[in-house]
């Protein structure tokens, strides 16, 4: 172990002489930096700050007795993303992905025991991905259906969670369902504006690139805004259209336009060769898109497309802009009360530490994907 390390270390830090500086200098800055922040974090921080409204940074306001359905939906949407990362796992790791969902559901269980809550939903969620991680990956037939279960799931979702009253999702449940949501709806826009974009119909191509080009100079925040205003114009007065809806519209509309250009960058990085192929094999112009060049287009900019998730998960604050309590709205909520207003480091760091585990999270599942993907791992 010591000599693999030490293998490591010399390859990578010790390489040459630069790097070699380069190393001195920066590991003891950075372990100096780690040092003060664990300080900080486990003898400084009063993090009674973010334990008493947990409920308000997590679901927002709400309803105390409908908390159950929010616990269910993170239920829900652990297994679909459990599911989506073991599409890309080996699949004889399986039996270790159960264990560890075994282990985590025993802390949940303790935690609930000791009136940790909150604590125990997360130790269940983590379990239920990992037990849907290790069917995925033994079963990967199950795969084959994860676009449509990602649709029904979404669906029961929104279901489940409507009794509550759309007005009161918030915090990081309203930032999560917005990011899946409108990532589900702009991804296959995108594919057909990119397809409508080159076009050899001129009307469509024209209208196509006209709106990727609209969307891509204006602001997402005065996407959201106009969505919000006319699309109550477009159906009759008594039809109520909740904020929520409205502004995922906006999200759809402004993100569809960079999705189109990165699949459109896909279809013209697949050989010419391969339509020629599909034609003489006598496929339609249609199976020849959808069959043939969408595949390897998608391959060659999914970092990009998951870039465009990260993007889209970051910018749900926009959603201020109509009164909705996302989930970094939810922390300056807390800090309104003048009780917790001098706890602005503990809240935002607790923030930073959400943002970036769900970031790394998507980061690591688009990893995989182009691991598993790429020409080396067939």
């Amino acid at each position: 172990m010591a000599m693999t390390i030490g293998r490591w270390a010399r390859h990578n830090l010790f390489s040459t002489s630069s790097s070699s500086l380069l190393s001195l200098v920066s590991i003891p800055l950075t372990l100096y930096i780690a040092v003060l922040a664990a300080r900080w974090v486990l003898f400084i921080a009063h993090w009674s700050v973010v334990v008493d409204n947990l409920t308000v940074l997590l679901v927002g306001t709400f309803p105390a007795d409908q908390i159950w359905r929010a616990l269910v939906t993170g239920a829900g949407l652990s297994a679909l993303f459990g599911m989506t990362i073991g599409l890309v796992l080996i699949a004889k790791r399986w039996k270790r992905h159960v264990l560890s969902g075994a282990v985590l559901a025993a802390a949940a269980a303790v935690t609930s025991g000791i009136q940790l809550h909150w604590l125990a939903g997360v130790f269940g969620c983590l379990s239920i991905a990992l037990v849907a991680c290790a069917a995925t990956s033994r079963w990967p037939q199950i795969g084959r259906m994860m676009g449509l279960l990602w649709l029904l799931g979404v669906g029961i979702i929104c279901a489940l969670l409507a009794p509550a009253g759309v007005d009161r999702w918030g915090g990081l449940l309203l930032s999560v369902l917005v990011t899946v949501i409108a990532t589900l709806l702009s991804l296959p826009v995108g594919i057909l504006l990119a397809f409508g974009r080159n076009s050899r119909f001129s009307s469509v191509r024209l209208a196509c690139s006209g709106y990727i080009e609209l969307m891509r100079s204006v602001p997402l925040v005065c996407t959201v805004y106009w969505s919000w205003i006319i699309i109550p114009l477009v159906f009759p007065p008594q039809v109520h259209i909740p904020d929520l809806a409205r502004g995922i519209a906006g999200f759809v509309l402004f993100y569809a336009a960079y999705a189109a250009e990165y699949v459109r960058s896909g279809i013209q990085s697949v050989p010419r060769g391969q339509s020629e192929a599909a034609q003489s094999l006598g496929f339609s112009k249609r199976d020849e898109s959808f069959l043939i060049v969408l595949p390897q287009a998608l391959k060659a900019v999914i970092p990009a497309l998951v870039g465009n998730v990260l993007d889209l998960f970051n910018n749900v604050p926009a959603l201020f802009i109509i009164g909705l309590t996302d989930f970094l709205k939810a922390g300056q909520t807390v800090l309104a009360n003048p009780q917790y207003s001098g706890s602005q480091d503990e809240v935002y760091a607790f923030l930073f530490a959400a943002y970036l585990a769900i970031g790394s999270l998507i980061s690591y599942g688009a990893r995989r994907i182009e691991l598993k993907m790429s020409e080396g791992a067939r």
